[in-house]
C-alpha cells in the first residue's frame, strides 16, 4: 500500500512534547515557512490540495477546528508557491487535558513528496506548540504508515477508531451524536 493512502480506521496517538525526537533536516534554499496569509493564488492551491486529500476539507480551510487560532496554519513555500501545510490547534477534539493541542489535515503537493518536508513541517509545529505553552499534541491519522512515523518521533498509540460505513471524522461523529441527543431532548420537553 502506498505511503499516506487512506485506511479504514483512525489511529490516535499522543505526543508528549518533552519526548519528541526532532528531525535533523532543515529547509533547502528557496523553501521557507510562511506565517502570513496566503495569496489568492496559493489560497486556491490550498483548497485544491485539501479537497484532494480530505472529504472534510472545509473545516481547516475556513478555520472551523476546535482550538483554531489566527496562527494555526503552518505552510512551507517554495519560491512563493504553496508546497505543504498543516494546522495546529491549541485544543483537541478528544477533550484531553487543557494544555494538549492537536495537529490536523497535513497536505502536500504530490511533486514534493519524499523530500523530507513533512518532518520539517512537523518540527515547526512542535516548536510552535511549545511557544504556545502546550505540553502535548493529539495526532489523529487515517493514513497508511503515518502513525509509524509519529511513533518514531516519540508519540505513543492511544486508541483506534474504526470508520465502518461512515466517511465522517471523530469530530463530525461527536457533533452528530450531540445534535441527535439535543433533538431528542427538545422533543421530550
Amino acid at each position: 500500500m502506498e505511503f499516506t493512502k487512506e485506511i479504514d480506521e483512525y489511529v490516535v496517538l499522543k505526543l508528549d512534547l518533552d519526548k519528541y525526537i526532532p528531525t535533523k533536516r532543515s529547509l533547502e534554499e528557496d523553501f521557507y515557512f510562511l506565517g502570513d496569509k496566503l495569496s489568492k493564488k496559493n489560497r486556491k492551491g490550498e483548497k485544491r490540495l485539501l479537497k484532494s486529500y480530505f472529504k472534510n476539507w472545509a473545516s481547516p480551510y475556513y478555520g472551523k477546528l476546535q482550538g483554531w487560532r489566527e496562527d494555526s496554519p503552518i505552510y512551507i513555500m517554495c519560491r512563493k508557491r504553496l508546497v505543504c501545510g498543516i494546522y495546529l490547534c491549541d485544543q483537541n477534539e478528544f477533550g484531553e487535558r487543557t494544555n494538549w493541542g492537536q495537529l490536523h489535515y497535513a497536505f502536500m503537493e504530490p511533486l514534493f513528496k519524499g523530500k523530507g518536508l513533512y518532518s520539517i513541517l512537523f518540527n515547526e509545529a512542535v516548536r510552535r506548540a511549545r511557544a504556545w505553552g502546550l505540553k502535548g499534541l493529539i495526532l489523529n491519522s487515517d493514513r497508511h504508515m503515518l502513525p509509524d512515523l509519529y511513533i518514531k518521533w516519540g508519540a505513543v498509540p492511544w486508541k483506534r477508531i474504526k470508520k465502518g460505513n461512515t466517511t465522517s471524522t471523530p469530530l463530525t461523529l461527536t457533533k452528530e451524536i450531540y445534535n441527535s441527543i439535543r433533538n431528542i431532548l427538545k422533543k421530550v420537553k
